[in-house]
């Protein structure tokens, strides 16, 4: 089980087979570095169908101010074969609201009601849908008052339905799966560009520099660990935007977790500047035989009415259009 004091262990290879040694003769085969990159990019269209992948993601519950703890999630995310995209999220607090005053500096004078509590939404459920058409986000929130002495304050109800709608294909609704991917070592080739350079390491891992992108916005280098004795996973990668002397973006992995034709870091780490950092265990694979239960059960809670005094943004246009439901 992971929890805010786990540490991830760094995998050390001791010995090279044979095999490795052959497998890597047959990629750089013609000194041909592009044959490293279809390599990821054909492991990384596991993701595309037929399974369904249970983890836990852990990180502050606010990332300006920790003292509201963390936040620990239990999330199943899942492919069906035809490329549609699912994960729900439940979200598991470490304890209760703390007030912060006002002279923290770390909340808004709106982050206050009149009588001065702090007022702090938190996420309860989350689930996303990205399909053909529609790539929607639906949020469960509650809201809670806390006044000076930490206490909290009850006005009432304090649940709220969000529903945000993307335009399809926006990365935007399923970032959180795409940081996932990047902290158990999966799911670079489509940030890689031109490989730059390849050098076996001692333990034998490989040690890659790539010119690539995170986003259509940044640019950059990354340099990345692959670990060819456990399926080419990525054990260390940054990524350094173009113009800057420090990674924006640092991650690790370590441990395996195989099961149905899938082999995936157990634990991984995705931290971005000092805005967020991140904690993931795998906790199960399973490939699906049938209906995809976890697809049609957040399929049938979009499709269901939203209550009266929900909120939706909606995203697909030029600007966001927000509305209440009457």
């Amino acid at each position: 089980m992971l929890n805010a004091k786990h540490s991830f262990k760094r995998v050390v290879l001791f010995a090279m087979t044979w095999l490795v040694f052959l497998s890597l003769g047959a990629i750089y085969a013609g000194e041909n570095a592009a044959d490293l990159i279809t390599l990821l990019s054909e492991k990384d269209k596991l993701f595309n169908g037929g399974y369904t992948i249970a983890f836990i993601m852990a990180k502050k519950a606010n990332m300006l101010d920790p003292n509201q703890g963390m936040v620990f999630i239990d999330c199943e995310a899942t492919f069906t074969k035809d490329v549609n995209f699912a994960m729900k999220m439940d979200y598991n607090y470490q304890h209760p609201p703390i007030y912060t005053p006002p002279e923290s500096y770390v909340y808004k004078p709106f982050d206050y009601d009149e009588e001065g509590n702090l007022i702090v939404w938190r996420r309860v459920k989350t689930y996303v849908l990205s399909n053909p058409d529609r790539n929607d986000t639906l949020e469960e929130l509650e809201v809670f008052f806390v006044d000076s002495e930490v206490k909290l304050v009850d006005k009432g109800k304090n649940t709220n339905i969000s529903l945000l709608r993307f335009p399809i294909g926006s990365p935007d609704n399923t970032y959180l799966f795409d940081q996932f991917k990047l902290a158990i070592g999966s799911g670079f080739s489509e940030h890689l560009g031109k490989v730059v350079s390849v050098k076996t390491l001692p333990v034998g891992f490989l040690e890659v520099t790539s010119q690539g992108s995170h986003g259509p916005a940044l640019q950059g280098r990354w340099e990345l660990t692959l670990d060819p004795n456990s399926d080419y996973l990525v054990r260390e990668a940054t990524f350094t935007m173009d113009g800057m002397d420090r990674p924006s973006i640092v991650t690790t992995s370590s441990g395996v977790v195989e099961k149905d034709g899938i082999k995936l870091a157990r634990y991984g780490t995705f931290k971005y500047s000092n805005l967020l950092d991140i904690s993931v265990e795998v906790t199960g694979i399973s490939k699906v035989v049938g209906p995809n239960k976890l697809y049609d059960e957040v399929l049938s809670r979009l499709n269901a009415p939203l209550p009266r005094g929900s909120q939706i943004m909606d995203r697909r246009g030029d600007k966001p259009i927000i509305s209440t439901v009457e």
